[in-house]
């Protein structure tokens, strides 16, 4: 770790005092006495843990940590010289809080064993006094930051109790999936440990996927975004979790809202729907034929993105027509990055404006929908457009058809073959071409 990563990390220890103490390591460190940096690295680590104790008591009542104080209080009044307690503190914030991990609990205690070398005169056979190098004090420092003094003082169910409250504050500005990212890891996320990220997506499941009251349907878009940063961030612990829990993770809501989210995040997500019982499944096979939102995200349900396009073909020609929103052909186009699916993708772009039952339908849907997406369209899907324009005469008879189709020809022009034959769809050629 070099001397300006000491430093940037120095500014974002927690607290101030701890901070100030920090700067006796740091001395130290940079004039080459190793041992004395060993010593008050232990101690400032010692004095941030009773600190952030001391805060969560002063926050949140904290039992645990107040139980740890007060049993530091009583061995001071015993021995006020005693620094036997030092240790005691390390177990006891192990096994009660979490403000430390299996990790990080080693490197304090492999920190204990070099400061009691350093500050007791165990001499060598040689008659001097014990020296860790450079590297190693250099490491005990990097690890005693990145695991203890950056940290906040989190524990598990109050810290998710004040994210949330924060997302609810904060959900008018958080309105995009990177922002939301930007600002959870940041503010929260790089400083928690994973089991606390696992309790985060398990409080944020049961709002997002269960419960349907005024607050989480404010917050539902947000939370459903936390999940997929935290399943990214976490995707094999997470997955864990839920089939470690599947009854807890089974249990979601009926219908409405939650359960179309639902889709979207599993059609992202298949492993977890893989996971969940056969009741929960159940509910969601049947919402991925009763709403708009889960015909077109459950694709995972049929079993393929083939399979899926053969469905939205289908129900998109058929007699309900739908209305696809933006967002919607947006999320579609996401489900998968191949060719194939791109393929697949303009087709069924074509497939909705083709399906126009009368004039102003085929305008707006040519001008919403397949105009500014004419640039995903190849061989395959452009033949498809033009077998499909020739069906329906609310397409070509329409009076902006020769402005419309003619952006389609110019597109086409560019990746079909120069003697292609557009005069095999007189309606569309008709309509493309300036006699």
């Amino acid at each position: 770790m070099k001397q300006f990563e000491i430093e940037s990390m120095k500014n974002r220890i927690h607290f101030g005092k701890t901070k100030s103490y920090f700067d006796e390591v740091l001395i130290s460190y940079q004039v080459g006495s190793f041992r004395s940096t060993v010593v008050m690295l232990w101690s400032v680590a010692i004095s941030d843990i009773v600190y952030k104790l001391q805060h969560l008591v002063d926050l949140y009542g904290d039992a645990a940590a107040n139980e740890i104080l007060t049993d530091i209080r009583e061995l001071q009044d015993e021995d006020s010289r005693s620094s036997s307690w030092e240790l005691g503190v390390v177990d006891k914030v192990f096994e009660k809080t979490n403000l430390i991990d299996n990790a990080e609990y080693e490197n304090l205690r492999y920190l204990q064993k070099q400061r009691h070398l350093c500050a007791h005169p165990v001499l060598k056979e040689n008659l001097e006094l014990h020296n860790p190098n450079k590297e190693t004090v250099r490491a005990l420092i990097r690890n005693t930051l990145e695991g203890l003094l950056i940290k906040p003082p989190f524990y598990t169910q109050k810290v998710i109790s004040e994210i949330l409250e924060d997302l609810d504050e904060s959900k008018d500005v958080l309105h995009s999936y990177s922002k939301a990212k930007r600002y959870i890891e940041s503010r929260y996320l790089d400083r928690m440990s994973d089991d606390v990220e696992i309790v985060l997506f398990r409080t944020i499941w049961k709002l997002t996927f269960r419960l349907e009251n005024e607050k989480c349907n404010d917050n539902r878009m947000l939370n459903k975004r936390v999940l997929d940063i935290l399943i990214e961030r976490n995707s094999v612990k997470i997955l864990s979790s839920v089939q470690g829990d599947e009854d807890y993770y089974s249990n979601i809501a009926g219908s409405g809202h939650p359960l179309n989210f639902l889709l979207v995040f599993l059609s992202k997500n298949i492993e977890i729907y893989n996971a969940l019982t056969e009741d929960a499944k159940i509910k969601i096979r049947h919402v991925s034929e009763a709403t708009v939102a889960g015909k077109i995200s459950g694709w995972f349900v049929r079993g393929s993105l083939e399979a899926h396009f053969d469905y939205l073909s289908a129900w998109i020609e058929g007699e309900e027509y739908p209305n696809i929103t933006d967002d919607q052909w947006v999320y579609l186009l996401s489900l998968s990055d191949s060719d194939e699916w791109e393929c697949k993708y303009a087709m069924l772009l074509a497939s909705y404006y083709c399906a126009s039952k009368n004039f102003d339908t085929a305008d707006s849907r040519f001008e919403q929908f397949l105009c500014p997406n004419l640039k995903y369209f190849s061989d395959t899907s452009a033949i498809y457009l033009l077998e499909k324009v020739e069906e329906n005469d609310q397409l070509y008879r329409r009076s902006r058809a020769n402005h419309d189709h003619k952006q389609v020809r110019t597109r086409f022009d560019e990746f079909l073959a120069n003697d292609f034959n557009y005069s095999q769809y007189p309606n569309f050629d008709n309509t493309s071409t300036d006699e």
